[in-house]
């Protein structure tokens, strides 16, 4: 082997190693390149960064807004809870709500007077006392109220002072079916014998009082209770007349005659009868003009003036009076 080829495999080999070596120098500058290359892809200049697809979201741009808008909202949530919820005090003022009615079915009245409310809440808590206080009412219907109607209650309230209160009001409105009103008689011979004894007891009371109108110096007067009508209208009240017998004693000649008197109420003229307060009309008076007595007041007389003393009359002479007229008459036993 001589030089010259040892030289030249030397040289073949340098060759090789040249060739290997520039090779490998490529493909590791070109490696580089690309790591450097995908890392600035992602914005970074070193380090092994993962991958846009393979980062947690909570870690991303909108990972973070969504959270940031999560937390607001909860936030929000709690607040709105707090001041309508947990720092106010819930009250439902129309729970206990009621009516206190009296009268006649189809002709009673109804006003915010007659709403009777007991509000549940604390009433150690000054703040919902003044709120409470200052409540008011209104009602769907006032007039003509009867039997079966259905009223709405509306408990009126200032939004502002329950929102200075801390007062949250669940519920201010309650419809009420009417009942209990007193419903007219269909005729005299209706009315209960309970009711009757009543009626007659207060007119008794009347009388009295009417016959001491009549001057007791010159007159002694006695009424003797005699009978008792319904007087019936189908449009308007109807009114109870009770009729008694007076007799009279003319002192200065010991001589004493008897005429028909009346005392009447239109007050309470139905099923009700106990419950409501009544008023029963009437006076007396008599004079005596030469021979002749005339009675003045609620004496029962006929058209002419001429004062009834015959039983047989009375039903037949109690229209002739303007208060009576058109209204059919019943009698009432008591």
């Amino acid at each position: 082997m001589d030089n010259n080829q040892f030289n030249s495999n030397n040289n073949s080999s340098g060759s090789y190693n040249a060739s290997q070596a520039g090779s490998y120098n490529a493909n590791s500058q070109q490696n580089n390149a690309y790591q450097y290359n995908q890392q600035n892809a992602y914005g970074n200049n070193g380090g092994n960064i993962p991958p846009q697809g393979n980062m947690p979201f909570y870690k991303t741009t909108k990972g973070i807004i969504a959270i940031a808008l999560s937390l607001v909202l909860i936030l929000g949530l709690v607040y709105w809870g707090f001041n309508n919820l947990i720092g106010y005090t819930r009250i439902d003022l129309a729970k206990n709500v009621s009516l206190k009615l009296s009268g006649e079915s189809g002709t009673a009245t109804l006003s915010s007077s007659d709403v009777r409310n007991n509000v549940d809440y604390d009433k150690s808590n000054e703040k919902l006392k003044t709120f409470v206080n200052s409540i008011r009412y209104s009602v769907s219907k006032n007039m003509a109220i009867k039997n079966g109607d259905k009223v709405k209650v509306t408990v009126v309230y200032s939004e502002s002072l329950a929102k200075e209160c801390k007062v949250k009001v669940t519920n201010a409105e309650k419809e009420i079916t009417i009942s209990g009103l007193g419903e007219k008689f269909e005729d005299g011979s209706k009315v209960s014998s309970t009711i009757a004894n009543k009626m007659k007891s207060d007119a008794d009371e009347k009388m009295k009082q009417m016959v001491t109108l009549i001057d007791s110096t010159t007159w002694q007067v006695t009424p003797t209770y005699h009978s008792m009508y319904l007087l019936k209208s189908s449009t308007d009240k109807d009114y109870v007349v009770a009729v008694y017998d007076l007799t009279l004693l003319y002192k200065a000649t010991n001589r004493s005659v008897h005429y028909y008197a009346y005392t009447y109420t239109t007050t309470g003229v139905h099923t009700n009868y106990e419950n409501t307060s009544k008023v029963w009309n009437g006076n007396t008076s008599v004079r005596i003009i030469g021979n002749n007595l005339y009675g003045y007041g609620n004496f029962l007389q006929t058209t002419d003036h001429i004062l009834i003393s015959d039983p047989s009359m009375i039903e037949s002479n109690i229209t002739n009076y303007s208060l009576f007229r058109g209204r059919t008459v019943s009698k009432i036993n008591a």
